[in-house]
């Protein structure tokens, strides 16, 4: 989470490559000459646009009015959480054997991306590899990796083709 003085218009506009205006404009110049000083606000495109390629969440701005801040929080999946990895929109779920199972392999050295992978894959087994790794943000060699990886512990298997095919979780 962080803070700021002012009001919600300033970082709204900067939000989408707006610009920002300094409270004491002189103090601001001064700094600026001796190299200490930036415009503010500056970063703030930078920080929501990393922040939405984590697929975390969406940054929430909150203005307070009352007492002339402005309060932006970032969305932390806990580490503990099965969802870690998965934008909000596709928290998966697995059923409590499957997730013990994928928690044992986790232990053992599996990925966290597999694991997504396998959530994926979980929630739809007509899934394409190109629709996996635009979700999971890898390419879809680094995705065939991660298929082989499951398949090879038993976790995934494949039915049919590659383009008519559909997958299978093996569930024992």
């Amino acid at each position: 989470m962080a803070q700021g003085r002012g009001d919600f218009r300033g970082l709204l506009g900067l939000a989408w490559g707006g610009n920002s205006k300094a409270r004491n404009p002189k103090i601001q110049n001064m700094l600026r000459m001796i190299g200490f000083g930036e415009n503010v606000g500056s970063g703030f495109p930078k920080i929501i646009a990393a922040w939405k390629e984590t697929n975390w969440g969406e940054p929430l701005l909150l203005n307070k009015l009352d007492v002339d801040e402005v309060e932006l929080i970032l969305p932390v999946p806990s580490p503990r959480s099965s969802n870690v990895g998965l934008p909000n929109e596709l928290s998966i779920e697995l059923p409590e054997r499957l997730s013990i199972r994928l928690s044992k392999e986790l232990s053992k050295g599996l990925s966290e991306t597999a694991a997504t992978i396998y959530k994926l894959i979980y929630a739809d087994n007509y899934i394409t590899r190109g629709d996996i790794a635009k979700k999971v943000g890898i390419s879809v060699t680094a995705v065939q990796k991660h298929v082989n990886k499951l398949k090879s512990i038993r976790l995934l298997d494949r039915e049919g083709s590659a383009s008519h095919g559909h997958w299978i979780i093996i569930d024992v």
